[in-house]
């Protein structure tokens, strides 16, 4: 009789342990299951994106391909494959098969209609990026500037209702063209998550500085798709990355510039 119990005990904890190297046990329970067996699939928009992702593999370094590496350690998977997805597609819940998103994403209450966010690992207040040449010390200043906005940004409505520019913005489809106008010098200033346009002014000194940011509470989060069994698991996952200091050292390594350096710029009054 002792001899079959031991057995059985044996049986459960070869079981156990297969069950949660095999398919991701997270912290609250949930099992994570991939599209690929062993593998992470990460689908993001902007390749390179300066600070957050550094090539087109997770092992080419920033803080959300070193977020990628750290999630499929702590859901005991082999590796990540990164595949690259328009933002515009990413925000209306085709991930284009991958398990998750991360790409800089604000959660918004039109978005959650599409993808399921998990907790914000990233706090992200409106940032002011813009031309070397151009400087402005409060709202007024803000007004005189010419604006590029993204038809697919949550910042857009912050310039248009805030802002209030003097003159129309340049409007174009996604960041990567509102770039590519802000560096021609069609226009001065591009409003981003402050994280990003602090690691894309330490990409370009010479060319841009973020030259304030404003009042808000957003964050950033990955994205899963629609009613995702995995959300559970990726949710506890990025808390636990949190707790144990990971997401903290990835932004010490990555996005070193801080904050509390940049101007805060009230816009209330306007409101």
């Amino acid at each position: 009789m002792r001899s079959w119990s031991v057995c059985v005990s044996v049986v459960m904890l070869l079981a156990l342990t297969t069950s949660a190297c095999g398919s991701g046990e997270g912290a609250a329970g949930s099992r994570f299951e991939p599209v690929h067996p062993g593998v992470l699939t990460v689908a993001t928009a902007f390749l390179r994106a300066p600070g957050f992702w550094e090539g087109r593999t997770a092992s080419a370094g920033g803080f959300e391909a070193g977020l990628a590496n750290a999630l499929a350690k702590h859901l005991g998977l082999e590796r990540v494959h990164v595949v690259q997805v328009p933002f515009a597609s990413l925000v209306a819940g085709k991930l284009g098969g991958a398990d998750i998103a991360l790409s800089q994403l604000t959660p918004t209450a039109e978005r959650e209609k599409s993808v399921d966010f998990t907790t914000p690992y990233l706090n992200a207040p409106p940032g002011v990026l813009a031309l070397r040449t151009a400087d402005a010390r409060d709202v007024h200043d803000l007004q005189q500037l010419h604006w590029v906005t993204s038809r697919v940004s949550t910042l857009t409505p912050i310039v248009m209702q805030r802002i209030r520019p003097n003159r129309d913005p340049v409007s174009v489809e996604d960041r990567s063209a509102a770039l590519a106008v802000l560096h021609s010098g069609r226009a001065q200033a591009l409003m981003l998550d402050l994280p990003v346009a602090l690691a894309l002014a330490a990409a370009d000194t010479a060319r841009f500085h973020v030259l304030g940011q404003l009042t808000g509470d957003e964050g950033l989060a990955a994205a899963l798709p629609n009613g995702s069994r995995n959300h559970e698991v990726v949710d506890s996952a990025i808390r636990a990355l949190t707790a144990d200091g990971t997401i903290d050292g990835l932004v010490k390594r990555w996005l070193g510039s801080s904050s509390d350096d940049v101007p805060l710029i009230l816009t209330e009054q306007l409101g």
